[in-house]
C-alpha cells in the first residue's frame, strides 16, 4: 500500500471504503484515554468515555466490521445539540509510548450521505516519549441548515467520519464513526445529556485556562445555510506533562505557552 499522506486524505470527498492503515502502524503506541465533548459556553458535559470506566450507552461498536478492525469503527448517538450549538469544547487525554512523536496531527472528515459536510485539521505538535497529554480544543461549530439537520437526525448513521491521525505525516492510525443525532425536546426545561452528566449553568466563553502549549485547528465547512464552502478557523490548546504544541498559523510567545 502507497503511503498515505495528509493531502490525500484532505481531497476525499467520501468515507472511504475501509481503513487506510493497520492497527500496527501505531508504533508510537499512542493511546486514547479518555474524550469528552462539552457546550463551550455552559460547560455542561454532552459526551464523555473513558478506557477505564464502562462505555456509555451512547456509544457502541459498529459489528459490521469484523476483526480487529470492529474496535476501529464505532457507533454515537449524541444530542443535535452538537450540530446546533455555535461553540464546543473537547478535551482529548493521551499517552504516548517510549518513542518521541513529532507533528502529531489529526485529519477528521465529516460526511452525510456520502457528500462532505465539514473537515477539521487538528495539530498537537511534538509529544515526549511515555507522556501523557492532554489536548483541549475550543471551536466554532460551522452552521448548518435546519433542513440538513432535521435530514441528519432523519437518517441515524448516515452521518459518517472518517478520522486521520498523523505522525511526521505518517498515517499511523485511522478510525471511523457513524453517528445517530437525538431530537431535544424544546417543552422539557433539561437537555437529555444533562440526565446523563448534569448541568453546571452558564459560566461564560471564556475558555479553559492555565493551559500550556498551543495547537491550531483548522476547520472547513462545506455545507452551511446559504452555501458551500464556507471557511472557518479556531484555535485549541493542549497541555500534558512533560508535552509541547506548536501552531503553524498562529504566533505563540514560547516564554508565556510553553513549558
Amino acid at each position: 500500500m502507497a503511503a498515505v499522506t495528509p493531502e490525500d486524505v484532505n481531497t476525499l470527498t467520501r468515507p472511504t471504503d475501509g481503513f487506510l492503515c493497520s492497527l500496527h502502524d501505531n508504533k508510537y503506541n499512542i493511546d486514547f484515554l479518555s474524550f469528552t465533548i462539552s457546550d463551550y459556553d455552559t460547560k455542561n458535559v454532552i459526551f464523555e468515555v473513558g478506557k477505564d470506566s464502562p462505555a456509555p450507552q451512547d456509544m457502541t461498536l459498529d459489528f459490521s466490521t469484523l476483526g480487529e478492525d470492529m474496535y476501529r469503527k464505532i457507533k454515537y448517538n449524541f444530542s443535535e445539540d452538537v450540530l446546533r450549538l455555535p461553540f464546543i469544547q473537547t478535551s482529548l487525554v493521551f499517552s504516548v509510548g517510549d518513542q518521541e512523536v513529532h507533528d502529531f496531527r489529526m485529519i477528521e472528515r465529516h460526511y452525510f450521505r456520502n457528500q462532505l459536510v465539514k473537515s477539521f485539521d487538528f495539530e498537537f505538535g511534538f509529544c515526549i516519549p511515555g507522556s501523557v497529554n492532554t489536548w483541549d480544543a475550543v471551536y466554532s461549530v460551522p452552521p448548518l441548515s435546519d433542513e440538513l439537520i432535521d435530514d441528519m437526525i432523519a437518517n441515524p448513521f448516515e452521518t459518517q467520519s472518517d478520522s486521520f491521525y498523523f505522525v511526521d505525516n505518517s498515517l499511523i492510525m485511522h478510525n471511523k464513526a457513524s453517528y445517530k443525532y437525538i431530537r431535544e425536546d424544546s417543552a422539557q426545561s433539561k437537555k437529555s445529556y444533562e440526565d446523563k452528566y448534569g448541568a453546571k449553568g452558564a459560566k461564560g466563553a471564556k475558555g479553559a485556562k492555565g493551559a500550556k502549549g498551543a495547537a491550531a485547528i483548522k476547520e472547513e465547512a462545506y455545507i452551511d445555510s446559504d452555501e458551500i464552502g464556507a471557511d472557518e478557523k479556531s484555535e485549541a490548546k493542549g497541555s500534558g506533562r512533560g508535552a509541547k504544541g506548536s501552531a503553524k498559523e498562529v504566533v505563540w510567545s514560547k516564554e508565556e505557552d510553553y513549558f
